[in-house]
């Protein structure tokens, strides 16, 4: 067998059509890598290998067939088949022989292509930002692929004595089990279309050319050079099957081979391990995701909305998105389908126009984009969202989002970074699975239904809200989370029992408060003042380890504004106003991880005080800007109009929320227990780990209002020119609400951290033409190199005879 194979590979690299065929790989490799617009490189602007490993199959489908074409063809036109079987040689030891030798020479052909991975290495801002454990990853899904094509075109050769007719059925064989398979399976839909499709090699290359080794695939690719192997050995023998004992044994070593075959993929199938050689393991799915996903019980279809005809960006999002549903229904105990949808796909104008109303009406909101369409800057629409269909359940969820202030670019990162958080919880919402209850509480002034309005609409998606007075009931029963959301009353001893109580029992809380009151509409003129509440709940707040300071922040950076009369004209304006600002500075937490700015009104400062056993970490924070206003805090309208001395704004940075995590001691230990309107019979000194998140603005769920509408939470009406209109409110809250409730740690995928690998495009741009002459010419050098140093030593060799 290795003489075979040691003939065979010096017959090839002995003759001049090697180096054509492979020459004519790397050019036309080359060429869709660095020079045609489309597929290149430099004008993708990401420093990754990607075209190698999406168009190199391709490339392979007529390589492999002229390296393979001759080799059974020919020996049997020849008629050194004959000569052949001669030797102490089995069948089958002819055909691997000559198989081993067809593969080393497609992975020789790839040799060469390092040129590609040092160029991107060398153009990567910065040098060497580069995915080199994913990269040998593909390299491997690449050979492997290599490796069936290698033994259909074998089987082809098998098939006839034409080198030309087994050429061109080795490519057809190939282009079939490739793309045809998963071609065909588009003509059906369901089960039966996924179990056509994983019939293809593109099913199972995708994976493996991403850096993804998932044990599957690898028996696949092996079980289909056997099977091809066995075929084709199966038609060589078929010379000599007239003699019955050698046809029974040729049938059963077939009938052998294929029954191992099936029987290793079956355990494949049930027994599997994925390995993400990827940097940042970026396809690599977290455990409560996971089980999320084995608790599914209806398949679930995932309809993508954000198109065709992308700019690069957008393209490696969609990718990204693609790749993540993939995963997912790797691990789903149900079928998950996905498709493509272009909301802008259109033969008219009016037509595309409706079909955005259409999607703008179900409640997307539309991202305008720029791209480059030859050479003119063009604005385009998309939808940045997937629509989950869960039975007869429908769903959207938003994809793009990210922190505002960051370059676009960082902020496409960050979104590529939330998709697995971003799907697993729009999954378990619209499946209802371990849906939450959550209690609203009321009966001491907190925002009406009208301000919360969106609040409530759009989290009653996700858990059960549940309004809750406090003076009607004995206990907090059977709530997750309770949430206090702007009080202005006091609260008694008994209500304070009760939310103590619901604490030491294991349940959450967020506590949303204002320290001080203020009447606006007695700013004008000489203004009005900022007031403490009597809410007497210092002591509670004070005994979990933290305390509301009765103050205003003003912060000058990212200031909001207020709609005031400033003349007898009757003109609004839109004054400057610092008790209104955006947040944008956060922990590094995964509440508040690529988080966009919140949107405060009125927020205090909060300070923490010792609280053995307690957590505390800071959530968000206020720019360095800032100015404290004390109660009584001076409120004027007038004199924040004429203000202009930026010295008054150099407090520094505060918190303002902060998350409480721990065992909690009860303000009531050690205490007289209230008698009247509260259950005392399961009174608990101390509570288990449990959360509280404290935040010093009352108003961070509610929803301004326009001539008696309501507007969407976090969104806000009175900005100037550019000024920042929609603000991270409801993400902050939804963020915050599944981490308190998040026991099985889903949250935890908004960890998921993804580099930016960017080219150095200036760089790439300037020196085009001497990277393009590199990858073009410098592969087919190496190439020619290895010919004349191999003809060299073969020449001195055998000059000696």
């Amino acid at each position: 067998m290795w003489a075979i194979y040691r003939k065979e590979v010096q017959q090839f690299l002995n003759s001049l059509i090697a180096y054509v065929v492979i020459g004519v790989f790397l050019t036309g490799i080359g060429l869709l890598m660095w020079v045609f617009p489309e597929t290149s490189v430099i004008d993708y602007g990401y420093a990754q290998l990607d075209t190698l490993f999406s168009l190199g199959p391709f490339v392979y489908m007529f390589l492999i067939p002229a390296i393979t074409m001759r080799m059974l063809a020919e020996e049997r036109k020849s008629g050194t088949l004959e000569l052949l079987l001669t030797r102490p040689l089995s069948d089958f030891q002819i055909i691997f022989g000559k198989y081993l030798s067809a593969f080393n020479l497609v992975i020789f052909s790839v040799i060469p292509t390092v040129v590609y991975y040092y160029s991107v290495y060398q153009l990567g801002s910065p040098v060497g930002n580069l995915d080199t454990p994913g990269i040998i990853g593909s390299y491997m899904g690449l050979i492997l692929l290599g490796g069936v094509f290698t033994s259909i075109g074998l089987f082809a050769s098998a098939l006839s004595e034409n080198q030309i007719v087994a050429f061109i059925l080795a490519v057809f064989f190939c282009f079939f089990m490739f793309t045809g398979i998963s071609s065909l399976a588009d003509i059906f839909t369901g089960q039966t279309a996924l179990y056509i499709d994983e019939m293809s090699l593109s099913f199972h290359y995708d994976a493996m050319s991403r850096g993804l080794i998932d044990s599957r695939n690898l028996v696949y690719f092996l079980s289909t050079i056997t099977v091809v192997l066995l075929l084709t050995s199966l038609k060589f023998a078929t010379r000599r099957m007239s003699f019955k004992p050698y046809r029974v044994k040729a049938i059963r070593i077939f009938g052998l081979g294929l029954f191992i075959v099936f029987a290793v993929n079956v355990v494949a199938a049930n027994f599997f391990w994925r390995f993400d050689l990827t940097e940042e393991k970026r396809y690599t799915l977290q455990d409560p995701t996971k089980e999320l996903l084995g608790k599914l019980n209806q398949p679930l279809h995932v309809e993508i909305l954000l198109g065709t005809d992308l700019p690069t960006e957008f393209q490696r999002f969609q990718k990204s998105i693609v790749e993540t549903v993939e995963e997912l229904g790797v691990y789903s105990s149900q079928p998950i389908y996905y498709s493509i949808n272009d909301p802008g796909a259109a033969s008219t104008e009016t037509e595309r126009n409706k079909n955005y109303q259409a999607w703008m009406d179900s409640g997307l909101s539309p991202t305008r984009i720029f791209d480059n369409d030859n050479g003119t800057d063009v604005q385009k629409l998309i939808f940045p969202y997937v629509v989950l269909r869960y039975g007869d359940r429908t769903s959207s969820v938003l994809l793009l989002k990210g922190n505002q202030g960051a370059s676009f670019e960082m902020k496409l990162n960050q979104s590529l970074e939330g998709i697995e958080y971003e799907l697993a919880t729009g999954i378990q919402r619209i499946a209802n699975i371990d849906r939450k209850r959550i209690g609203l509480l009321q009966g001491h002034g907190e925002l009406d239904s009208l301000n919360i309005y969106w609040f409530a609409r759009d989290f009653s998606e996700a858990f059960d809200i549940v309004p809750v007075n406090l003076s009607e009931t004995k206990e907090l029963k059977n709530f997750d989370v309770i949430i206090m959301a702007k009080p202005t009353k006091a609260f008694s001893r008994e209500d304070k029992f009760k939310i103590d109580q619901h604490l030491m029992h294991g349940g959450k809380a967020v506590f949303m408060v204002d320290a001080l009151g203020v009447d606006m509409h007695q700013a004008g003129g000489v203004g009005t003042f900022g007031l403490p509440y009597t809410l007497d709940l210092d002591d509670l707040f004070f005994r979990y380890g933290i305390r509301l300071k009765k103050d205003f922040i003003l912060d000058a950076q990212n200031f909001g504004r207020y709609p005031v009369l400033m003349d007898d004209s009757e003109t609004i304006t839109n004054l400057k106003w610092p008790f209104f600002f955006g947040a944008s500075w956060f922990s590094e937490h995964p509440i508040t991880r690529n988080l966009d700015a919140v949107y405060t009104r009125f927020t205090s400062t909060i300070d923490t005080v010792a609280a053995e056993g307690i957590k505390k970490t800071p959530l968000i924070f206020t720019s360095q800007y800032t100015r404290i206003l004390n109660a009584p805090a001076p409120i004027s309208f007038e004199e924040i109009a004429v203000e202009n001395d930026p010295s008054l704004y150099q407090g520094g940075q505060y918190p303002i929320a902060y998350l409480l995590e721990g065992e909690f001691e009860s303000l009531f230990k050690n205490r007289v227990l209230p008698k009247e309107g509260v259950n005392t019979n399961d009174f608990k000194a101390d509570s288990p780990d449990t959360k509280i998140i404290v935040i010093g603005d009352g108003d961070i769920i509610r929803n301004e209002m326009q001539r008696g509408t309501p507007l969407d939470m976090g969104f806000n009406p009175y900005t100037e020119g550019d000024e920042k209109r929609i603000f991270a409110n409801k993400d902050f809250m939804m963020n915050a609400l599944t981490y308190l409730m998040d026991d099985d740690g889903l949250i935890q995928a908004r960890n998921k951290e993804i580099k930016l690998r960017p080219l150095d495009r200036i760089r790439a741009q300037k020196e085009k033409l001497k990277w393009q002459l590199i990858n073009l010419v410098g592969p087919i050098v190496l190439l020619v190199l290895f010919g004349v140093i191999r003809n060299f030593i073969r020449v001195r060799k055998y000059s000696r005879f």
